[in-house]
């Protein structure tokens, strides 16, 4: 990074360009810093622009820009906030708030994301390649608060996240009126703690289904665990057998639904 700086008459002040760094042993990366540093009463305060990226060695989410950092470091504290937004659209993701204690390598992150909307301003593949070929089209709207911890024992975080009347198109079917809360026991890691709740107002995988009820859990390295699915359907029952889905693979994936108590009449009457 290049430091430039002057004296004035209550202190020092300067600019910062290309800066980079890391907080504690946060995985997460600073880079191409630019803006304004002052020192004044023991009292280093810096406003910035610059932008976060994954320190994973294959990215769980793609650069954020954070056009307003802001950043004071006063007796051995840093406290830090700004707003991350994603690049090509300047759509605002969610607002960060940082503490770290120099002294003992300790500290948090606050993450907030308030009705972060998913349009065709905006998809989930600008967020994460996670996404990338799984799931398109997506039409809805994220809630939720992060904390990230770190000290000697390492990080930490979780999360909980409400997704709300979403619809998209996914492998198996376009899908409507998709309403969850995400509890996340690790949300670098992007996993869950089981039994997470899905309602699903329309899932079509042939035969449209409705009012259904998915119970599932994201598992570490792009697993989704299907516990259970369940829709009532023509006087009987869909289910969607228990199932381990693979997303870090390039390969066929099956889902399988069972029918149990089927109204063949009905079913007949309402089907071309």
């Amino acid at each position: 990074s290049r430091l430039q700086g002057r004296l004035v008459a209550t202190g020092v002040e300067g600019t910062i360009a290309g800066g980079a760094g890391q907080i504690g042993n946060v995985p997460l990366l600073i880079s191409e810093a630019a803006g304004q540093w002052r020192w004044q009463d023991g009292v280093l305060g810096l406003d910035a622009a610059l932008f976060v990226s994954d320190e994973a060695q294959v990215d769980r989410f793609n650069p954020l820009k954070v056009p307003d950092f802001q950043l004071t470091l006063a007796d051995g504290r840093i406290s830090a906030i700004g707003n991350l937004h994603e690049p090509e659209s300047g759509l605002k993701v969610a607002d960060a708030q940082i503490e770290h204690d120099l002294g003992n390598s300790t500290g948090n992150a606050l993450l907030s994301v308030d009705g972060l909307q998913f349009n065709d301003r905006l998809q989930p593949e600008k967020l994460t390649v996670l996404t990338l070929g799984h799931i398109a089209n997506v039409n809805g709207r994220v809630t939720g608060d992060g904390r990230i911890e770190w000290d000697a024992n390492g990080v930490r975080s979780s999360g909980r996240f409400s997704i709300l009347n979403t619809e998209l198109a996914a492998a198996f079917g376009p899908v409507e009126g998709l309403e969850t809360e995400l509890q996340f026991t690790d949300l670098l890691g992007m996993a869950t703690a089981p039994g997470q709740i899905a309602r699903v107002r329309s899932l079509n995988p042939g035969v449209q289904a409705l009012d259904g009820v998915i119970r599932y859990q994201l598992l570490p390295d792009q697993q989704v665990r299907i516990e259970e699915g369940r829709w009532p359907f023509f006087g009987g029952e869909l289910i969607l057998e228990p199932t381990v889905i693979d997303f870090d693979v390039e390969a066929e994936r099956k889902l399988t639904f069972r029918l149990v108590g089927l109204d063949a009449e009905k079913f007949l009457a309402e089907v071309p």
